[in-house]
């Protein structure tokens, strides 16, 4: 078995749900700037839900005042 067909196992937690095998001679740099854009775009898809359910909370309300 050569260098590059080696595989390391690394525990990923609750999270990733147990654990993985990537080759030993990856670059991790790489892979972790890889699972910290996956966390960014979360957060920003977050943020962008939170505020459409603002806007619509506040014309719901602005607009059952009216009604009243």
């Amino acid at each position: 078995m050569s260098d590059e067909e080696k595989k390391v196992t690394i525990e990923t937690g609750d999270a990733g749900k147990g654990s993985t095998e990537i080759a030993e001679g990856a670059n991790t740099e790489e892979l972790e700037e890889r699972a910290l854009s996956v966390f960014s775009s979360d957060r920003n898809e977050d943020i962008t839900a939170l505020i459409f359910c603002l806007i619509t909370t506040f014309l719901v309300l602005l607009f059952t005042k009216w009604m009243v």
